[in-house]
C-alpha cells in the first residue's frame, strides 16, 4: 500500500486544478432535473420513459441521469467518456480544447 503517492504535491495539484475545472462546468452547465427526479413517462405507451434528447421511448432501465445536467439519456444520447449526456459531453470537449490553448 502506497498511502504517500496520494498526499504528495503533484497529486494534489491535480485534483485542485479538475475540482476547479468541474465547478466551472457546472456553473455553465444549466440543471433541467434535480438529481433522482424520474425521467418523464411517455404518454403513449404505459411503462417506457422519454430520453430528454431525442425524445425516444425507452424503458427506464435503458435511461442514465447526467450527473451534470439531471438529463435522462438512452444510449444513443449518452457519452461513457466521460459519462455524461451528449450535450454535457460537448461542453467538456470544448473546455478541454480552451484549456490546451
Amino acid at each position: 500500500m502506497t498511502l504517500w503517492k496520494r498526499n504528495s504535491p503533484a497529486a494534489q495539484q491535480k485534483n485542485k486544478g479538475s475540482s476547479e475545472k468541474f465547478r466551472e462546468l457546472k456553473k455553465e452547465v444549466a440543471v433541467m432535473r434535480k438529481q433522482g427526479e424520474p425521467p418523464t413517462k411517455d404518454p403513449r405507451t404505459f411503462s417506457q420513459y422519454l430520453c430528454d434528447l431525442c425524445a425516444t421511448p425507452h424503458p427506464v432501465s435503458g435511461l442514465r441521469q447526467c450527473v451534470l445536467c439531471g438529463r435522462w439519456a438512452c444510449d444513443a444520447c449518452w457519452k461513457d467518456e466521460y459519462y455524461t449526456c451528449k450535450s454535457c459531453a460537448g461542453l467538456i470537449k470544448i473546455h478541454s480544447l480552451v484549456g490546451k490553448e
